[in-house]
Formats: C-alpha cells, sequence, structure tokens
C-alpha cells in the first residue's frame, strides 16, 4: 500500500508574497492610504502588482497600488502592457512615498 505524503500548500512564492503584504499593509497604512487608489472605496482592497504574480520577480513584489476588487478585475483584464501602465502611473502619481 502506497503511502500518502502530505502536500506542500505554501510555496516559496506564497511565503514570499506573505512576508511582503504584511511590510506593505504597514507602509500603506502609515503613508495614509486606505481606500482604493482608483476610485475610493474603503471595502474589500487588494493589493494590485504591475505583473501577473507568476511573471514578478524579486522586489517587483513590492510594485504594487491598493485597489477594490472591481478596480482589481479590471485592472487584472487588460494587457499586460496596459496593465503595468495603469499600476506605474497611480504609483507615480501618489502625493507620498510608499
Amino acid at each position: 500500500m502506497m503511502r500518502r505524503t502530505s502536500i506542500n500548500r505554501r510555496g516559496k512564492k506564497v511565503k514570499a508574497w506573505d512576508a511582503c503584504r504584511a511590510r506593505l499593509k504597514k507602509r500603506f497604512e502609515a503613508a495614509g492610504i486606505t481606500t482604493c487608489e482608483v476610485c475610493g472605496t474603503d471595502s474589500f482592497l487588494s493589493f494590485a502588482h504591475s505583473k501577473k504574480r507568476r511573471h514578478i520577480q524579486g522586489d517587483e513584489l513590492s510594485e504594487c497600488a491598493l485597489l477594490c476588487i472591481p478596480c482589481h478585475q479590471i485592472a487584472e483584464v487588460l494587457p499586460h502592457a496596459e496593465m503595468a501602465a495603469l499600476i506605474r502611473n497611480i504609483i507615480a502619481t501618489r502625493d507620498v512615498t510608499i
């Protein structure tokens, strides 16, 4: 009889993102960014990256904007170049540095 092994549900990328997200949450809150950076909604917020997470490497994890789920979904369906331009534009036009 074969013995089943446990599944590693959290890989290196997930662990790296969890650590980065914890730092980003503190930095965004300290900078006063607590609402969607597109529409201003203050509920159901998430970090939207300039690239799809499967294409992110190294420090690119912190290149993100705080968006509500509807705005995040709109950004996600854009072509890669447009999504990157949108997120980078949001970052460039912030009044504060994160």
